[in-house]
């Protein structure tokens, strides 16, 4: 259902975070303390108030990550954000913004988890109007480009709103799908 959806977007944000990580990884920062002498699971490094931009070969677009809070363990290698935001700018297509509540981040980042207040924004361009997504929780795979959540979700575009419970989107097939309780209200006025 609704294949003509497209979030992409949604993978960029992992070489945004990794490149974040590996950045602050080539410092060699010192933890904080020694692994062996707690229990208590302790990060290495937190970041606070941080932007990171990674701009495309020929600087015409652009990724911005940016957050109150990045948390990175170093047991597992993983990451904990507070209040992250991506915005893409890319040449010939229509930018977008994420931002969420939280994100929990895998080592490598295999699997991204966004959590509460999860709002993305693919603004009108080519035709198409703008496109707001929310939800609750969105887990990303990007290894298989897959964005999915079993919780509500609500599509919003020019002339119609779409809610469900649980959606999965496959980048790479263009395919999107929703799992129960579809609603899609139309309106022609919009």
């Amino acid at each position: 259902m609704m294949g003509h959806l497209r979030f992409g977007f949604l993978f960029v944000i992992v070489a945004l975070f990794a490149s974040l990580l590996t950045l602050l990884n080539q410092d060699g920062p010192t933890p904080l303390l020694a692994p062996e002498s707690i229990s208590v699971r302790a990060p290495d490094y937190v970041v606070e108030d941080f932007s990171a931009i990674r701009t495309d070969e020929n600087d015409a677009g652009y990724k911005m990550l940016l957050g109150k809070k990045m948390v990175h363990y170093p047991d597992d290698d993983s990451a904990e954000l507070e209040q992250p935001r991506l915005i893409t700018i890319e040449p010939g297509k229509p930018s977008v913004q994420l931002q969420a509540d939280n994100a929990k981040m895998s080592a490598e980042g295999e699997d991204i988890y966004l959590s509460g207040n999860v709002v993305i924004v693919r603004n009108a361009g080519k035709g198409r109007g703008e496109t707001i997504l929310t939800t609750s929780l969105l887990h990303l795979i990007p290894d298989q480009d897959i964005a999915r959540t079993d919780k509500p979700v609500e599509i919003t575009e020019t002339n119609a709103t779409i809610r469900a419970i649980g959606m999965e989107m496959n980048n790479r097939t263009g395919h999107t799908e929703l799992l129960s309780q579809v609603k899609v209200v139309h309106d022609k006025k919009r």
